[in-house]
């Protein structure tokens, strides 16, 4: 209970512009051009 209490709390935080919500980490993409050279080696 409390700690879905504190995830509520902190959303709604988030929500309001109270807190900073969390940068998430990109998740490297690979081009075509680097699927083609990596197939021709």
């Amino acid at each position: 209970m409390k700690a879905w209490l504190e995830n509520v709390i902190w959303n709604l935080g988030v929500a309001l512009g109270f807190i900073e919500p969390p940068r998430l980490q990109p998740i490297p993409v690979r081009a075509q051009r680097d699927k083609d050279a990596s197939s021709r080696r």
